[in-house]
């Protein structure tokens, strides 16, 4: 009872639905999906390959970055590659705790991959 009368006060003074959420202990957290960071990636960074998976299980706290090709990276190494791909998700990475980058290619890179 005490709990919920002060979840309540709370909710009351601030007006704040994330500050009732707070207070009785649960989460306004927004789930991330794949197609929310593939929609992402594209438009930030071109992406003309791309292979994103959950690797959370469906939660949407963790994904990894399979395969990433973009004209951005040239000239870059891979922690530019790493930062620009951060900086594309930040949004997106306030609501995740894991992101696993694996390979990162310009087009001509990934041609010659090919």
């Amino acid at each position: 009872p005490a709990m919920l009368w002060r979840a309540r006060e709370v909710a009351r003074t601030t007006g704040g639905l994330r500050a009732l959420l707070s207070a009785s202990g649960g989460s306004s957290r927004m789930v991330v999906t794949v197609t929310q960071v593939q929609e992402q990636l594209k438009e930030k960074l071109g992406a003309q390959q791309l292979e994103v998976y959950d690797t959370s299980g469906g939660c949407g706290a963790s994904f990894e970055v399979s395969l990433l090709v973009s004209q951005q990276f040239e000239g870059k190494r891979t922690l530019e590659r790493h930062r620009l791909i951060n900086g594309a998700l930040k949004e997106e990475l306030n609501e995740i705790h894991a992101l696993s980058i694996k390979k990162t290619y310009t087009p001509k890179e990934f041609e010659a991959k090919s």
